[in-house]
């Protein structure tokens, strides 16, 4: 069972990953793309025009911590760690940017979205293997 899970992989031009390295890839692509927003200038941040900055920190924070936790799911202590003193060392960064501020709300918002990301992987985790056994037996033959 857990070979066949493994084994799993996606394929995406050209490039076939198991669902952990996707994840993984999208995780620090997203950390990525968060320092880059939070340190840039703010006519150089991107934004997504119908959502609003708050919508789009805590979306952010979300798919990054979402994303490490599915790829370590023996590290979620240190992703929860990193999470947290990241958004605040990163809202505190702000002050060296003359168009940034740095606000405890923004900080918070970003945790919040981050504690949400990793709540539901670990919310799916406890509820997957028992659907998986049960798919498991229903199929095989006897």
């Amino acid at each position: 069972m857990q070979q066949e899970a493994r084994r799993t992989t996606m394929r995406l031009f050209g490039l076939e990953l198991s669902l952990r390295r996707w994840a993984a890839l999208i995780g620090w692509v997203a950390v990525a793309v968060v320092i880059v927003a939070t340190l840039s200038p703010i006519g150089a941040r991107p934004h997504i025009s119908h959502l609003g900055p708050q919508i789009e920190r805590f979306v952010a924070y979300l798919v990054a911590a979402a994303a490490l936790a599915t790829a370590y799911p023996a590290r979620k202590g240190v992703i929860l760690l990193c999470i947290i003193t990241g958004a605040a060392g990163l809202e505190l960064a702000q002050h060296f940017e003359a168009s940034r501020h740095a606000r405890a709300l923004d900080a918070l918002v970003k945790i919040m979205g981050g504690l949400t990301g990793l709540g539901a992987v670990a919310l799916c985790e406890r509820l997957w293997p028992k659907r998986t056994v049960a798919l498991v037996r229903a199929r095989r033959p006897d």
